[in-house]
């Protein structure tokens, strides 16, 4: 973590800390001043303080931590990760379910896929990243669990970022959601809006097309393989509550918490496979991330496998 002390001076009048302090240390905008505030990072004589609208006057003493991820996340270890390919510009991993891509918050005590990447790739410089956060392409909600792409080097996250911006990548996923699918192929074309941490089907949003077929099914499940077109914030989930058949665990999106009185601890949603044209090797490859445990239980325990 970082220390900064700053003598408060030359000010006409008393002012806001967070107004002054985005002022003096103008790499942080005022918003994470705030947070550091409201996280108790801050002290004005020595005393902490938690209030982002606090005065300070000329004379004043302030005191900020600037913390680091690797001040509060002891491991970047997480356990059930498995590396599914490795080269010297690309790492392929089956991600577990119930591990966030990236720290969703400032303070988010959470070990990441992000925070693994750091501890196992040190030595990188984040000023030669074409993105915003190095080595990370694309992204799974912390739920799902699956395929995911990892660039190790700037130039292959901008190529793979580059395929993803014009859908020349494919992905698949697997499924096992409410109702029984009557069609065995179905094509859902229906614009998605975001809202906050949400997704809708809202015809002012934007283009979203997702392909569905049926792989199994009883009078009261099914087991879909889904190829999104388009990449939409929860996309799939939107889509397959929006055709009346939400994915088991997916409370969020109509899905049941439970079904036979089985509780359903995650949404069930699986990235099951990806292509992508590997530019240096100039070849298409394709890897599959194989289910899960619990995903595999719930298709034995629905009569699904």
């Amino acid at each position: 973590m970082e220390r900064k002390v700053i003598k408060v001076k030359d000010i006409l009048e008393p002012i806001r800390i967070d107004k002054y302090l985005s002022e003096i240390l103008k790499e942080y905008s005022r918003e994470y001043i705030k947070v550091l505030c409201k996280n108790k990072f801050v002290k004005i004589n020595n005393k902490i303080i938690s209030e982002p609208d606090k005065k300070v006057n000329n004379g004043d003493e302030i005191e900020v931590i600037i913390p680091r991820r690797e001040d509060f996340i002891e491991s970047g270890q997480i356990e059930g990760l498995e590396i599914i390919y490795e080269d010297e510009d690309l790492l392929v991993i089956n991600k577990p379910a119930f591990v966030k891509v990236h720290p969703a918050k400032k303070f988010d005590e959470e070990t990441t896929l992000l925070d693994f990447l750091l501890k196992k790739f040190p030595n990188f410089k984040n000023s030669e990243w074409p993105l915003n956060r190095p080595f990370l392409v694309h992204r799974l909600d912390r739920e799902t669990s699956g395929v995911l792409l990892v660039a190790k080097t700037p130039q292959m996250q901008f190529a793979l970022s580059k395929q993803f911006q014009q859908r020349q990548i494919n992905k698949v996923y697997r499924a096992i959601v409410s109702g029984k699918v009557l069609k065995k192929k179905i094509e859902v074309i229906a614009p998605i809006k975001k809202e906050k941490n949400f997704s809708k089907i809202d015809f002012l949003g934007k283009e979203a097309k997702t392909e569905v077929k049926v792989l199994s099914l009883t009078e009261e499940y099914s087991y879909l393989e889904i190829y999104p077109k388009t990449g939409r914030t929860h996309q799939i989930r939107t889509h397959l509550n929006f055709i009346g058949h939400p994915i088991i665990g997916d409370v969020a999106y109509g899905g049941p918490k439970k079904v036979k009185d089985k509780d359903v601890s995650r949404v069930m949603l699986h990235a099951y496979s990806i292509e992508f044209f590997d530019y240096r090797r100039k070849i298409w490859k394709k890897f599959v991330a194989e289910l899960p445990q619990d995903f595999k239980f719930f298709l034995s325990f629905l009569s699904l496998d």
